[in-house]
């Protein structure tokens, strides 16, 4: 099963054009890269990318509201670029069959599209009054889960279209990611208000206390392939992981240069996350650093997704660029075209979370 970054959502006001975070030269400690060769130039900026579950194909979600789809090997356009929504999609998944497209949009509405030939699949999702933020989808792929700027939390029978129980509550303010734990029987969100908080899925009630320790809002979130650990993503910087079952922390926080956009986690305990700044940060299941960190992208990574065999990390950027990364060595991968070559400091960091 592919992993991928759990993002959050931009801030209001922060977009295409607003005031940014581009990487400035000077601006940071890190080396940047050379030129990338091979690389996917997308025509607007990436809200979310993901992986089909053979690795064949990238599929993107942009900032207005088209998904598009690009043979990751090759990186050609596998079709004309599909309108799912005529405002901002904030949260995209794929079903585990790869049949269907779910996004969530800015008016809090959900949406299933046919992946392959981008038509329309049964009744839109209504239930959230704003945004949706983030999306999860259960393995059996019948289920669902949403986080909204409305801040609740719904459950969705993805088939029928219909919310199951009633909307979990408890965050102040919104809800800006969520994740699924190691049997799917607990759901784990994360929210503007600073708190990762995790529920019973089947009853619908909360577990524990918030689990505390970030300084301002939660951007971004991911579960480990195993489910029995996550990794909140702040504004403040800071990437925390957490045991699901004790909810203690793991580790010591992993600092960023800037906040963080996304974030990952791989079997081996890897951390991998994006910046605002469009860096890259890896480190190792003792926290230790992989590596310096890469300057990925000019701006920032909302975004990241791994392989399943998770030898390549393949990120996007609001520089309107998609890059593949070979995880081991942190050296970009070869196109089956052309040799890509993109000079890294010495191995591939990845950190990051989308401040929108």
């Amino acid at each position: 099963m592919n992993a991928y970054a759990r993002t959050g959502m931009p801030d209001e006001g922060i977009g295409p054009g607003a005031r940014g975070d581009r990487l400035r030269p000077g601006s940071t400690a890190v080396r940047s890269t050379n030129r990338a060769v091979g690389e996917i130039t997308t025509p607007t900026e990436l809200m979310v990318l993901r992986l089909t579950s053979d690795d064949a194909e990238i599929v993107g979600v942009d900032y207005i509201g088209y998904v598009r789809r690009w043979d990751r090997l090759l990186g050609q356009p596998l079709s004309d670029p599909v309108q799912v929504h005529a405002r901002t999609v904030f949260a995209m998944v794929l079903t585990p069959d790869d049949r269907e497209i779910v996004i969530g949009g800015g008016d809090g509405v959900l949406r299933r599209w046919d992946r392959v030939d981008g038509t329309p699949l049964g009744e839109p999702l209504i239930g959230h009054r704003l945004r949706v933020r983030g999306l999860a989808v259960t393995r059996d792929g019948r289920e669902l889960v949403s986080a909204s700027q409305d801040g609740t939390v719904r459950r969705w029978d993805r088939a029928a279209g219909s919310p199951l129980g009633e909307p979990l509550r408890g965050h102040a303010g919104t809800v800006r990611a969520v994740a699924l734990g190691a049997d799917e029987d607990v759901i784990v969100t994360a929210g503007q208000d600073g708190t990762v908080r995790r529920w019973n899925r089947s009853a619908g009630t909360p577990i524990g206390e918030p689990l505390l320790g970030h300084s301002g809002p939660i951007q971004a979130l991911a579960a480990a392939p195993d489910g029995r650990i996550v990794a909140s993503g702040g504004r403040d910087g800071t990437v925390r992981r957490w045991d699901l079952g004790s909810g203690r922390p793991v580790g010591p926080p992993l600092v960023l240069d800037s906040p963080v956009w996304s974030v990952l986690l791989t079997s081996d305990g890897e951390i991998a996350a994006g910046s605002a700044h469009g860096l890259l940060h890896r480190w190792d299941r003792t926290g230790q650093r992989i590596g310096a960190a890469v300057a990925a992208h000019t701006w920032g990574v909302p975004s990241l997704a791994v392989t399943r065999d998770e030898s390549e990390l393949v990120t996007c950027g609001w520089d309107r660029r998609i890059r593949r990364w070979a995880r081991v060595t942190g050296e970009p991968t070869r196109s089956a075209r052309k040799e890509t070559r993109i000079e890294l400091v010495p191995r591939l960091e990845i950190t990051g979370t989308t401040p929108f």
